[in-house]
């Protein structure tokens, strides 16, 4: 089992590579577990929608 440490490092990770297998796996289990780091996980998505949003709006 993997901790919040390693599964927020993952995460961020996840930003730019693609996780192995392994990984997908232990951070999927450490999240049904955590509510934090499910919680974490979120914000990050959003935080990329939100810059992502903003990049195509500035370009218009």
């Amino acid at each position: 089992m993997i901790t919040c440490r390693e599964a927020t490092q993952i995460v961020l990770q996840a930003e730019d590579r693609t996780l192995p297998l392994a990984e997908r796996l232990s951070l999927r289990l450490h999240q049904r577990i955590c509510s934090n780091c499910r919680r974490f996980s979120r914000q990050v998505d959003l935080m990329r929608q939100a810059s992502t949003r903003w990049r195509n709006y500035s370009q218009e």
